[in-house]
Order: structure tokens, then C-alpha cells, then sequence
């Protein structure tokens, strides 16, 4: 719910007027501020803006009386215009699915309006089967869609006169939540009827989910009233302070909350599921009337009504929790209890917009700051480079004065080659030295050697930790000066063609030979015994590969 000390707002529109209410929450709920703008007779008829111009200058000299100007507000809208239906999307993934909604509302769901905005609600998943023969997942969704012309006007409105709207709900999921945290319950199979001044709300649920809504307007249902008295009935009404539900008012009421149970049950569900709970909110004498109407025709159900002028954990009743119960029901919205927000895309990618740009700066930083990095790293490799070229040239001049010490002695054959054979490298000590290192585990793919120079290795781990373990261990080994990774990489293919549900990790290594004196003279040597055999680098340029899956 909320935190300790924190506060927040929620506004309702209406047909007889605007509501405000500013919550704070010190471990009980507590009204820190609320404010009613009573609206003139004709400024919204059937929930739709007839007076644009006087909504704005009642809603702006109301804002600003009440010091009401730079509150950020959740927004409730009444259920009339707002239309659900019922979707089955042929994808899991969350953005797959929200791509499909977005393309089935723009082009295949037919809506009684144009210029929709919608948002969507998962409510499970199932697997069809397609006409192919073939079963397939798909998700089931309620979709919420409302003119966007309506909904736009309403925070339009309200930005003008200071007030900010940070989200925008249907009346049924604010009044749901609110219901749902004073009874201590969430919905399942059940039926709300919200009673507020001249007209009935009535909204179905389905685990928690408003799956029907409708309005009933109680002036239809009244004894109709003289030509001359008609326009004015609702201001008679409320100045008689008459709450009570005339018996033909209660007659009609109780026939329409009958056929919508017999829709819920047998349109919407096939006889699989019915309504089990009947909630009844509103004036207190009004509420309480009708509930006792409502026991006598449907016994079957269990019907009470929400008492919503005390707050749970509170002991002393507050009768502005009641007059709110839509606005409180909105303030309590966040981000683990609200179900749809219809406000408008263009609004959300607004507000969202500094944020996105504050993002887009930090990531243009970083990004510098890398290339710099690695211009200054590969600077220093260069370096490190041109360092290692010159000691291999000052090497190079000694094996050559070496040589030709060598071609001008007396040495006999059998001289050269048992020099050659004391000099020779170990392959097999070296390549158990590679094994010896080796973490658990770990395989040798491919091995490439160039004699007495470097070696190239390709190991397969089972961690990515491995590779940096085994790295140190190659440093250390007696038959190398250096050793790096030039690739690191991750596979899921163990080299036998059959895909692994593991995940493997390959690494490449450089390995840069131990220098040996008389491995630099046995090329040398070998020339001068064999000179057609070509230049000493034929000798050292010798690869030795391998790709066998297993260590040699």
C-alpha cells in the first residue's frame, strides 16, 4: 500500500462534479486533503463534455482556490465510455505480446469509436488446437479500450489548471481497490454495484478482473416527472437530501441485476462459472435498502454491503472515506495493484521522455570514456610491440653471429646432430605440462605449433572462470614467457553435433615458447647440413594441428 508518511492523490470527474483527495498513511489511512467542485447542471450529460469551455473555468478557479495547482494525480474516469473485450494472443513473451494487442486493436477489433486508447490486462495461458492439427500457446487477454479524444480532453483540462495527471483508470478497478483492502479479500466471481447519486454502476468480476461493466442511469427508472420540473429533478433531489430508491427504481434494478447474472453465467462463461458474491457500495440509506431488496430476490448469492466510512485498522469512522471512495480508491494505485492505465501514449512517452534523454547522456559518456580507454590500451599495446620487435632483432643478430661461428668450425656431422637432439623441444613434456594445468573439466580442441616459437590453443570449459584460472597456470609453466587470451567466446555445442543443454565456454590462447640458445642453432645447424631444404624459416614456420575433440 502506501509507506509511512508518504502521500498521494487521486481525482474523480463526474457527472454532478469533480473530486479531490490527498492521502497520507502514518501505519492507518488518514485524508490529509479533499475538496469537492460541485459541477452546473449541463456541463456533462451521459459522461460526455457539453460545456468544454465552462469544465475548464470551474476546474481552473476550483484549482486554484483550493491550492490544488502542482498535485500529480491518478485519474478516474467514469465505465460508460470504456469498452472491454476479450482476446486470445498466439505468443508468451510479454513484448510479443504486446505487439500483437497493439496490432489487433489497430487493425481488427471493432470499437464503436475511433482513435482508441487501450491498455491490457494477462489473465492466463492455454494451448488451442489449430486447424492444422497442431496445439499452440497463447495468452489470454482483457483488453480496455476508450475514445482517446475523451481522455485526452480530460487531462488536457486538468493541465491547465495546474493539476498533473500521472495516470488515467476506469472507475470499476479504483472502486475495486479500495473495496478490495477495506474487506481484506480480492474479488473472485463477483458483482459490485456502486451507487452514486442519479445512476448505478454495476461491474462483474472474474479472479479479480472486471470482465463486465454497465450504468444504469436512476432517472429513467423514476416516475417520470413533469415537462417543467424534469431538467431540474436532480437539483430537487439532492436539496431534499432524498438518498432512498423509489419501489419502482428498486423493482427495475433488481430485473436488470438478474438478466446480468444470467449474461455472466451462461453468455460469458457457458455454465461454467456464476457470480457468488453480490458487494454493494454507496450512501449509507440508499446501499443499505437496496441490499435488503436485493437478499429477498436472490437468496442464492451472498450480498452485503462495504461499509467504507471507517478504515481498516481505523476506529473512528470517517464519512469522507465514503463521499471519496473512487478518489481514495485511485490515490491507493501503484505499481503492484493497478491493472490498466488509459492514459494517452503521446503523455506516458512525455513524461517518460527526460528520463529517456538523462539515459541516452549517461550511456554517451560511458561510451567516450571506453573509446578513450581502449585508444590509450592499444597505444600501449603498440608500444609493448615495438618493444618486443627490437629485442627480437637484437636476438636475431646473435643467432646469425652464432651461425656463422657454427659454418666455420670443424664440427663433424655426428656433432650437429646430437646437438640437435639436445636442443630439441619436448613436445610431450609440454603437452602434459598443458594437461597438467588443465581445470576439471576442461578440453583441448586444437593445438597449433610453430617451433620453438609460440602455440596456439583452443580449450573448452564448463565455467568462465576456468579460462582465467587456467591462464595463470600457463604463465607460470616452465616452457613459456608469456601467455594471453586473444578470443573468449560461449558455445553450446560440445563438438559432437548433438546440442547440450549446458553451456560451454571456449577460449584461445598465445603462447610464447621459452627461448632456447640451442633450439635457435638447431635450424641453423640443420641448414648447414641440408642447404636445398630451404631457409631456416621453413623449419620454424612447422604447424602441428589437431581437432579431435579430446586432449592429445
Amino acid at each position: 500500500m502506501l509507506g509511512i508518511g508518504s502521500k498521494k492523490a487521486g481525482l474523480t470527474i463526474e457527472q454532478t462534479g469533480v473530486r479531490f483527495v490527498r492521502l497520507k498513511n502514518n501505519k492507518t489511512w488518514e485524508i490529509d486533503k479533499q475538496s469537492y467542485l460541485p459541477l452546473e447542471s449541463g456541463t456533462i450529460i451521459e459522461n460526455q463534455i457539453s460545456d468544454e469551455d465552462g469544465l475548464r473555468s470551474q476546474i481552473r478557479q476550483w484549482a486554484e482556490k483550493e491550492g490544488l495547482k502542482g498535485s500529480r494525480v491518478a485519474l478516474s474516469v467514469p465505465p460508460s465510455q470504456v469498452i472491454i473485450r476479450k482476446m486470445s494472443i498466439p505468443a508468451v513473451q510479454p513484448k510479443q505480446v504486446q505487439q500483437l494487442v497493439a496490432l489487433e486493436v489497430e487493425t481488427g477489433l471493432h470499437l464503436p469509436f475511433e482513435e482508441p486508447v487501450y491498455d491490457y490486462i494477462p489473465i492466463g495461458r492455454e494451448t488451442q488446437l489449430q486447424d492444422d492439427g497442431r496445439e499452440e500457446e497463447v495468452t489470454r487477454v482483457l483488453v480496455f479500450a476508450a475514445p482517446r479524444p475523451l481522455i485526452a480532453q480530460y487531462v488536457e483540462i486538468l493541465d491547465e489548471a495546474g493539476i498533473k495527471t500521472d495516470s488515467v483508470e476506469v472507475s470499476a478497478t479504483a472502486l475495486a481497490r479500495m473495496a478490495e483492502i477495506a474487506q481484506g479479500q480480492p474479488f473472485g466471481d463477483t458483482m459490485l454495484v456502486h451507487l452514486e447519486h442519479a445512476q448505478l454502476d454495476v461491474y462483474m468480476f472474474r479472479e479479480g478482473h472486471p470482465v463486465f461493466m454497465r450504468t444504469l442511469n436512476l432517472l429513467d427508472l423514476q416516475p417520470e416527472a413533469p415537462l417543467f420540473e424534469s431538467e431540474s429533478y436532480l437539483a430537487q433531489k439532492s436539496a431534499l437530501g432524498t438518498d432512498r430508491l423509489a419501489p419502482e427504481q428498486i423493482v427495475e434494478i433488481t430485473a436488470e441485476i438478474s438478466r446480468m447474472l444470467n449474461f455472466y453465467q451462461y453468455s460469458l462463461h457457458d455454465g461454467t462459472a456464476r457470480i457468488t458474491e453480490l458487494v454493494v457500495t454507496g450512501p449509507a440509506a440508499s446501499r443499505e435498502q437496496l441490499v435488503n431488496e436485493l437478499r429477498l430476490a436472490l437468496a442464492e448469492i451472498d450480498i452485503h454491503e462495504l461499509k467504507l466510512e471507517q478504515p481498516p485498522g481505523g476506529r473512528e469512522e470517517n464519512a469522507a472515506l465514503n463521499l471519496y471512495r473512487v478518489s481514495v480508491g485511485a490515490a491507493l494505485r501503484d505499481e503492484k495493484n493497478s491493472l490498466i492505465d488509459l492514459l494517452p501514449r503521446e503523455d506516458r512517452e512525455t513524461k517518460i521522455f527526460p528520463y529517456a534523454l538523462g539515459a541516452l547522456l549517461i550511456i554517451w559518456v560511458l561510451a567516450l570514456g571506453g573509446t578513450v580507454f581502449y585508444y590509450l590500451s592499444v597505444q600501449k599495446e603498440t608500444e609493448a610491440q615495438q618493444t618486443q620487435i627490437e629485442q627480437l632483432n637484437t636476438e636475431s643478430q646473435v643467432k646469425q653471429l652464432k651461425l656463422q661461428e657454427l659454418n666455420g668450425s670443424t664440427a663433424s656431422p655426428e656433432t650437429l646432430i646430437q646437438e640437435i637432439l639436445k636442443a630439441r623441444t619436448d613436445a610431450v613434456a609440454v603437452l602434459k605440462g598443458l594437461n597438467a594445468a588443465m581445470p576439471k573439466g576442461g578440453i583441448i580442441r586444437n593445438i597449433a605449433y610453430k617451433q620453438g616459437t609460440s602455440i596456439d590453443l583452443t580449450v573448452d570449459f564448463t565455467q568462465m572462470d576456468q579460462a582465467a584460472a587456467y591462464l595463470t597456470r600457463l604463465k607460470e609453466a616452465d616452457f613459456t614467457t608469456d601467455a594471453s587470451i586473444s578470443r573468449l567466446y560461449q558455445e553450446t555445442d560440445a563438438g559432437t553435433g548433438i546440442a547440450t543443454a549446458s553451456r560451454l565456454y571456449g577460449a584461445v590462447y598465445r603462447i610464447d615458447m621459452a627461448a632456447s640458445s640451442e633450439a635457435a642453432l638447431t635450424g641453423s645447424a640443420a641448414d648447414a647440413l641440408v642447404p636445398e631444404a630451404g631457409s631456416a624459416a621453413d623449419t620454424r614456420g612447422l604447424e602441428v594441428d589437431t581437432d579431435d575433440a579430446a586432449n592429445p
